[in-house]
């Protein structure tokens, strides 16, 4: 079938295109582009209607210039276009479906480029058509690894990707090319500051803009197309209210907490929040309170959950009331919160059963401080010096060497039981096969059945002997040491440690917890109750005498056997040496 095509004189349109994007990283500059295709259009003598020139990516529909274009095209005051490269015309299927509507409608003649021409026939609108889905599916490719890259860059490397924030800096390195967010040297002090100013100095949030943006002379980074600008009402309580100050990530690849280059903590961020009233990050329900999964309610045995409070003293009025998701004001004087001046702000967090069990639950709620003190006064039960820590440990050093000489008695003992029962066994089995027992009347089946099952199951239990001799000592051994440490270190462990770190510890003194008359109750491991009695068993002795010869009178009478047996179990061990160490201490 042969094609036909339109004679009607040709007038073009010149379109030149550039992106930002990485799909342009090969392609020529918009005043390169314009250059080139002058020149060609001279050179073959087309007529030219209009030149346009826009540095816009193709991949996403909107491009002002290229809407235009067509617009006219539609109109009639051109039928063709002259471009670099087809994908130049688009990279998403509007625009190429558009365009190649066009040429159905005998409006677009002729796409060319100075390599190619696609007029308005089958075959070249069918193969113009392919050029645009090709251009499609290397940005969709290019898009895709994009994208990918920013989530292993967002949740594994925990770095924010986009536009630096206010206080922030974008980064690039010249060599890799890698992209990263620095602190603003000019801009991030005069930022905290001012919110410093809100937390701190009864500074309302607008007055502290103001002295921001008047009296420190505040400006926003200059760009290209913006900047060099005032910080904005709007964008002030933006930040204010944009958890990335105390150092939480978030996008739509999710959550995700970083140390890096935050400007206040997590219990500041919050209180500013209260402060905002309504102009603040909502109110979030949902928290993660240390203790909740291991404490048991001691009347009903239901689970405890813990719940969160913030009370406002209204510095007008004086007047408390509770900060709900909807408290924008004081309830007494209608002074809104945000306009309040330095407001006492109290907050307060709760203990207390969730009575699923029984709805008459008669336990009341235990505040997080008497919790935690409560279970710092259980630790320092157990609380010893590094010095006797790293005492008992080289005395468990010297016993575990002792018993391990024990040990390989012990153990060489259960070889040669093992070794005896496998002999049995053989000799067992050479009685069944032996000639003289081919009617059975040396030794019956039932008989070497019985005795066969009786030396297997005896095989094994030795055999098992054998593996749990050593490993009883060695989990002992470890024990006694990881014991040491944390009665050493609990406390300090706790006093900084995070809420899954206070968990763990407070889970680690015993398996059975409870509350009850607002009171935690442990059953508390053996192990720190004979630390606790071997506490007490020295301050008792060392009352009976003056405490600066104690020790010295410890050494007439050997190792108190309370003591040793206290602490380190009823083990025979060298008085002389443990006494000369113990001095050392004094």
């Amino acid at each position: 079938m042969n094609e036909t095509v339109n004679k009607t004189p040709l007038k073009y349109f010149i379109y030149c295109r550039k992106s930002s994007d990485s799909e342009d990283k090969q392609i020529l500059s918009l005043p390169a582009q314009v250059r080139e295709l002058t020149e060609y259009s001279k050179k073959m003598g087309l007529k030219i209607i209009d030149t346009y020139q826009e540095s816009q990516t193709a991949f996403k529909i909107g491009r002002p210039f290229f809407n235009e274009m067509l617009t006219r095209v539609s109109n009639g005051e051109a039928n063709a276009v002259l471009v670099w490269q087809a994908n130049r015309i688009a990279r998403n299927s509007k625009d190429s479906g558009d365009f190649i509507y066009l040429m159905d409608e005998e409006k677009i003649q002729e796409l060319r480029t100075p390599s190619k021409s696609y007029l308005n026939t089958p075959n070249d609108k069918f193969t113009l058509s392919i050029e645009f889905t090709m251009a499609k599916k290397d940005s969709d490719d290019k898009s895709e690894n994009v994208k990918r890259g920013n989530r292993e860059k967002f949740l594994q490397r925990k770095q924010w990707i986009g536009v630096a924030k206010p206080g922030y800096l974008n980064t690039i390195n010249p060599l890799t090319k890698e992209t990263g967010i620095k602190l603003d040297p000019v801009r991030f002090p005069l930022l905290k500051k001012a919110i410093k100013l809100i937390l701190n100095e009864s500074y309302t949030p607008m007055q502290a803009l103001y002295k921001l943006n008047n009296e420190w002379e505040y400006r926003s980074r200059v760009t290209k197309r913006q900047g060099g600008k005032p910080m904005s009402k709007s964008g002030w309580y933006k930040l204010l209210s944009d958890p990335y100050l105390y150092g939480l990530l978030v996008r739509k690849e999710g959550e995700i907490m970083s140390d890096k280059q935050k400007m206040f903590s997590y219990d500041e961020f919050n209180r500013l929040q209260i402060m905002l009233g309504s102009k603040g990050r909502p109110h979030i329900t949902k928290h993660d309170f240390a203790f909740k999964e291991v404490l048991r309610c001691g009347e009903c045995g239901g689970s405890i959950t813990a719940e969160e409070r913030w009370q406002i003293i209204c510095p007008v009025c004086k007047t408390k009331f509770h900060k709900g998701k909807t408290t924008i004001k004081c309830n007494e004087c209608n002074t809104l919160i945000e306009e309040m001046k330095n407001p006492k702000i109290l907050h307060y967090v709760h203990y207390h059963c969730t009575k699923k069990i029984n709805k008459n639950c008669s336990q009341g709620s235990i505040p997080l401080d008497k919790l935690e003190e409560q279970v710092d006064a259980e630790l320092k039960r157990y609380e010893i010096s590094e010095k006797f820590r790293d005492w008992a440990i080289e005395y468990l050093n010297e016993l575990n060497n002792k018993e391990t000489n024990d040990r390989e008695i012990v153990r060489g003992n259960i070889k040669d039981s093992y070794d005896d029962c496998v002999k049995q066994l053989d000799n067992l089995l050479k009685l069944k096969i032996s000639p003289r027992n081919i009617n059975g009347s040396v030794i019956s089946e039932e008989e070497y059945t019985s005795q066969r099952k009786y030396l297997l199951q005896e095989k094994e239990n030795l055999l098992e002997k054998i593996n749990d001799t050593n490993q009883r000592i060695n989990n002992w051994h470890e024990l006694s040491v990881r014991t040491f440490n944390f009665a050493c270190y609990a406390r300090h462990w706790f006093a900084n440690g995070d809420l899954k770190r206070k968990t763990q510890i407070l889970n680690a003194l015993g398996s059975d917890l409870i509350i009850k008359d607002r009171n935690i109750q442990i059953d508390g491991q053996k192990h720190f109750f004979l630390i606790e009695k071997g506490k007490e068993d020295l301050v008792v002795l060392a009352k009976k005498f003056e405490p600066t010869k104690w020790l010295e009178l410890l050494a007439q009478n050997d190792l108190p056997e309370a003591f040793r047996t206290s602490w380190l179990g009823d083990r025979d061990s060298n008085p002389d040496k443990q006494l000369q160490k113990l001095r050392s201490y004094r």
